[in-house]
């Protein structure tokens, strides 16, 4: 994870410094410490070092209005301060740390540290001034510097005291917006997790609704040939073999190229061409560019069934459908056209052509649109994806 961007001298110094320390967290703590380091160095980091530069000198003032001497109230002050501001930050951060548990045997044994070592340093600096031992007299003298240190020493409990039970507040805080995160995060999980699943089961039946109709209606025929000995019923077999085969490979994949699904269109207009004799003709043209782009499979079969079924058997004349396919600056294009009567008044999308687009927009979104018109004579159902291309040749027609 790269440090946030610096946006002046002292954010790109302190980055520098602390990128090793980054490079040792964990990613959890590492972008945190990073946004809360962001804040501080930044323009609203401002605001907190005016508060705190205004809560020490407060403090330094009140300690010195009580009797305390200058170096002793401002060095009081900076660690009470800032000792609270990096507990807080390092509570924040690690909280799991900060168990209220811990945070009292710490505050007793910082209190009794504090304590131990005041009079630890008194008798050592006693006996080295006076050059020996005598409890009487460092009886009297401790007595009179505890009454001075007294007030010092309370304040100094207090403070440790504010501040630890502020860091187990902090802590426990945080501990409770990341338990709520994480259930965020793991209902967010099922959730996409159920919409992977009802997105590829929906995609499934719309697969399952696409699966060629015509398959009793071209069995019938080829029986009717091979019982009258029609030498048509060869070729509707071989053509009729090769297509089941490749719409079963097709179908059990996710998404296959235009060439393949070009195949398949061809295997099936070759056998709606034998059962419908000179009345359908046909031909396909793609460019090299166009052949290798992905197709959700099934997609183009849809089109070419829905050019055959409304405008080859509606039409009273000879149809003809033209496959073409092709890319220019703005994509690829894909195009269905048929020379039939056109699309009838009052038309509406059928199952095929919704569950087409429903399909493109579960793999594509929003960069592939696919729309149906009039083409004066006949209808075209048109395809366009959107996105870069390194190929371009020319335009649908």
């Amino acid at each position: 994870m790269n440090p946030p961007a610096a946006r002046n001298a002292l954010q790109r110094w302190y980055f520098t410094k602390a990128q090793p320390y980054y490079d040792r967290m964990e990613p959890g703590l590492r972008a945190e410490a990073m946004r809360i380091d962001q804040h501080l160095y930044g323009e609203a980091g401002v605001g907190v070092l005016i508060g705190l530069v205004c809560a020490t000198l407060g403090s330094t003032l009140g300690l010195v209005g009580a009797g305390f001497p200058w170096v002793a109230a401002l060095l009081c002050s900076l660690i009470v301060w800032f000792g609270m501001l990096f507990g807080l930050l390092a509570a924040w951060l690690r909280p799991e740390r900060y168990t209220l548990g811990r945070v009292l045997r710490n505050v007793v044994w910082v209190v009794l540290g504090a304590y131990a070592g005041a009079l630890l340093g008194f008798l050592t600096g006693s006996t080295v001034l006076h050059g020996r031992y005598d409890t009487d007299s460092l009886t009297a003298a401790l007595q009179r510097a505890a009454s001075q240190a007294v007030p010092l020493l309370g304040v100094g409990v207090l403070a440790i005291v504010v501040l630890s039970v502020s860091m187990w507040a902090v802590a426990q805080q945080r501990r409770v917006l990341m338990q709520r995160e994480l259930a965020q995060l793991r209902l967010e999980q099922q959730r996409d997790a159920l919409a992977r699943q009802v997105a590829e089961a929906r995609l499934k039946l719309l697969q399952a609704q696409i699966q060629p109709h015509f398959l009793f209606n071209t069995l019938a025929s080829l029986q009717h040939w091979v019982d009258g000995g029609d030498a048509r019923a060869a070729p509707l077999l071989r053509n009729l073999t090769a297509f089941l085969r490749g719409a079963t490979e097709l179908m059990a994949r996710d998404e296959v190229p235009l060439a393949d699904e070009l195949q398949l269109a061809r295997h099936y207009l070759a056998i709606m061409q034998s059962r419908q004799g000179p009345r359908l003709s046909f031909d396909v043209q793609a460019s090299e560019a166009a052949l290798a782009q992905p197709l959700p499979p099934g997609l183009l079969l849809t089109l070419v069934e829905n050019a055959v079924e409304h405008g080859v058997e509606a039409a009273l004349h000879d149809v003809a459908v033209h496959i073409a396919a092709g890319a220019d600056t703005h994509g690829w294009w894909l195009s269905v056209a048929d020379t039939g009567p056109g699309l009838a008044p009052g038309w509406q999308t059928g199952v095929g052509l919704a569950n087409a687009r429903e399909r493109l927009h579960h793999r594509h979104g929003p960069n592939a649109k696919l729309d149906l018109r009039d083409a004066g004579p006949g209808t075209v159902a048109e395809l366009r994806i959107s996105g870069p291309q390194t190929s371009p040749d020319t335009a649908p027609p």
